[in-house]
């Protein structure tokens, strides 16, 4: 067996007695099957939720904060930094 998951099953099931592999592999089955349901469920359960999501646009600035910023009014150590850049 070249998958390493193989491997690793077979040697789960070899430490199994005799009497137990079957119910071994029964129960993996089962729970894998559950697992996935599980996982069905909460995927649907995002999605209705994503669904009933409302997104707002970003709020806008008032028109009076909006006003162009003069040069003059920035801190030097601002405007520096801006030079450099």
């Amino acid at each position: 067996m070249d998958d390493p998951r193989h491997r690793e099953a077979e040697a789960l099931i070899a430490n199994q007695g005799n009497r137990q592999r079957t119910e071994c592999v029964v129960a993996s089955m089962l729970a894998a099957k559950q697992v996935g349901y599980m996982e069905q469920i909460i995927r649907q359960v995002i999605k209705d939720e994503l669904k009933s999501l409302q997104c707002l646009p970003p709020k806008t600035l008032p028109d009076e904060t909006a006003e162009a910023v003069e040069l003059t009014d920035l801190p030097d150590s601002l405007i520096s930094a801006l030079n450099e850049i």
